[in-house]
């Protein structure tokens, strides 16, 4: 055998002689009893939080203190003594017979202290076997109401104490996300842990009925009455750490109002549980989302879902749903400005977004900074829009809702490098979070990507985008296509189109919407004869189609090719729809072509006008086109 294989048994034969392990089992469960222990006591005690950290951490350096104590020295029954060489041991010790090893005190109190400690383990472990709580309540908010304490000097009051209490009862009872312990446990617990006397339940001791039962959340009231009029407060209180998440206050006619203003209450309280709740279970930014009603509140998310997945129209329907439930719920406006605003409709844009405005006044500071910044996209400026939003991140720099806004509007102003640190610092912060980014962010990254020639970034960032957002895979194809068109890379670009034409096939797309869509990725990559073949071929299958009409002939425009033949398409458009901002773009550009200047400055501000957002294009040929009037 090697040297090495000996001297590992020989140093561990050596540990076990020092009692180094037992030492060590010894401080290790002493130290876990000592935490669980200060973890409970020492918040009673009114200590800071920190006190508990000191504990742990003084625990943790005691050990190598203790290993190396019980190293050198011995505890025997002369006292402390140096541990002697293992000579002398194996001196005193007959080698041929060896007695089995006597149990020895320490043994005892080894066992007793992993006695303990299993104790408190076991209940860590198994908690969720353990709860006495049907298996349909575990993970709702759990509620104990307590009685509300008459503070009237009216004994007439004392009956509406547990009167309140089991209207408040029944009145939460019905909500799904909510789990409320019921009138009749609540009373035979207060009666058992406190008499019928309620002005003895003192903060601490209504805590520790609520743990009895089970319930994180406690809900306390009192009763107070003024002349004619009576008040009843409710605090909504954390039952582990007494903090007091709410407070309500409601106030009318002495009795002729109880049950009224009972009601009014216990909406106030479900509403703010309810939403805290949902909150609890859902990825999105959400802190400038402010509403008392959870009806408006759910629906509210649910246009946030459908919005994520491009939805618009299911979008637009939950968010003006929201509304209805809350005339007053800002967030709601201000999504559906965006959400109006993405579909063209300029006007319904705006509206909402001056209706959030109106009501800007009754919003914390950093919320009215939210909604300056949707009015500065109404009024198509985007630098002010800019400004407001870096404010908003200045005082919430995790914001990942308005990180992805700055590197939009960043975007939207071309300014590529700046909307590239946007919105890769946008996929940070949700990767921090375990969440990740709307399928717009890998899009817009990868466009801007595009933009500065940086084409293995593109192709990954959309790669990427398909993984997390699997069910857009046909527009993250789309833009692969342009991608490697632009490249070139005929092969890789055939691959993607005829994996767009399978998707739009099983989605009973005509022929015609899928040529439409290959004429465009031609267009976008620069491959203008290719482009021209495709929409020929579209607009011949779909012969007087307006959308079909429009493609081709914008792309007409942008290429300044075929002059007549866009000037034979575009007037019958703008003729027959004249509120199409679009089209009067597209007839604008047209118009500079032939060198209609005045013309083409009126049609361009006529479009200008009717659009939703800031075009960046559209400004820079307006401004040049103004600065060659002048000129002239």
């Amino acid at each position: 055998m090697s040297p090495a294989k000996k001297k590992r048994p020989a140093f561990w034969k050596e540990l076990k002689r020092r009692g180094v392990p037992r030492v060590l089992a010894m401080y290790a469960a002493t130290a876990f009893i000592i935490m669980e222990a200060g973890d409970i006591m020492l918040p009673r005690l009114g200590l800071p939080d920190w006190t508990v950290t000191l504990v742990i951490i003084l625990l943790i350096l005691g050990l190598p203190v203790a290993l190396v104590l019980s190293w050198i020295f011995d505890i025997t029954p002369h006292g402390v003594v140096k541990t002697g060489p293992p000579e002398k041991v194996e001196q005193d010790m007959e080698p041929e017979v060896r007695s089995r090893r006597k149990l020895r005190i320490s043994d005892g109190v080894i066992g007793l202290l992993l006695m303990l400690v299993a104790v408190l383990v076991y209940p860590k472990i198994f908690q969720g076997k353990n709860s006495s709580l049907p298996r349909e309540m575990k993970g709702k908010i759990s509620i104990a109401v307590m009685p509300f304490k008459n503070m009237t000097g009216d004994s007439i009051y004392n009956l509406w104490q547990g009167g309140l209490q089991n209207l408040v009862i029944t009145a939460l009872s019905n909500s799904e996300e909510l789990s409320v312990r019921q009138f009749e446990t609540m009373n035979s617990l207060i009666k058992k842990g406190a008499g019928v006397n309620y002005a003895s339940l003192t903060p601490s001791l209504i805590n520790d009925m609520a743990r009895k039962v089970e319930a994180n959340t406690v809900i306390s009231g009192n009763m107070h009455k003024s002349g004619e009029k009576l008040r009843i407060t409710a605090n909504i209180m954390n039952a582990d750490t007494e903090e007091i998440y709410k407070s309500y206050e409601m106030e009318g006619n002495a009795e002729d109002e109880l049950f009224k203003l009972t009601d009014s209450l216990s909406l106030l309280i479900r509403n703010f549980l309810e939403i805290k709740k949902i909150r609890q279970n859902i990825d999105f930014d959400l802190a400038y989302a402010y509403t008392n009603s959870a009806e408006a509140y759910k629906y509210y998310l649910q246009g946030l879902i459908c919005h994520g997945y491009l939805d618009y129209s299911c979008a637009a329907e939950n968010y003006n749903k929201a509304i209805r439930a809350d005339s007053n719920f800002v967030s709601a406006m201000m999504k559906l400005a965006y959400c109006y605003a993405d579909i063209r409709q300029a006007e319904l844009s705006k509206k909402w977004a001056y209706e959030a405005y109106d009501r800007m006044e009754q919003l914390p500071p950093e919320m009215q900074l939210m909604v300056r910044a949707v009015k500065a996209v109404a009024d198509k400026k985007p630098l002010e829009q800019l400004d407001y939003s870096k404010r908003y991140l200045d005082l919430y720099p995790l914001s990942t809702y308005m990180t992805y806004m700055v590197a939009w509007i960043n975007f939207n102003l071309h300014q590529w490098e700046a909307s590239i640190e946007g919105f890769e610092l946008s996929m940070d912060l949700y990767a921090k979070i375990d969440a990740h980014p709307w399928a717009w962010t890998y899009i817009l990254l990868g466009g801007a990507y595009h933009e500065i020639g940086s084409h293995k970034k593109e192709l990954k960032i959309f790669e990427e985008g398909i993984k997390q957002w699997p069910e857009q895979k046909s527009t993250f194809y789309y833009w692969l296509a342009i991608c490697t068109v632009s490249q070139g890379d005929t092969a890789r670009a055939g691959f993607y189109l005829e994996e767009i034409r399978k998707m739009k096939e099983q989605s009973g797309w005509p022929e015609a919407n899928i040529l439409l869509w290959y004429a465009s990725i031609y267009a976008k990559g620069g491959s203008v004869q290719k482009a021209e073949e495709y929409y020929r071929l579209a607009v011949a299958l779909k012969p007087g189609d307006q959308y079909a009409l429009f493609d081709f002939v914008e792309f007409l425009i942008n290429n300044d090719i075929h002059p007549k033949e866009a000037q034979e398409i575009i007037v019958p458009l703008v003729e027959q729809y004249p509120d199409n901002a679009s089209y009067l773009y597209s007839y604008g550009k047209l118009l500079i072509n032939q060198g209609e200047l005045i013309k083409a400055s009126e049609v361009l501000q006529r479009s200008w006008d009717l659009k939703a957002y800031y075009d960046h294009e559209h400004f820079t040929i307006t401004k040049k086109l103004h600065d060659q009037i002048a000129a002239q």
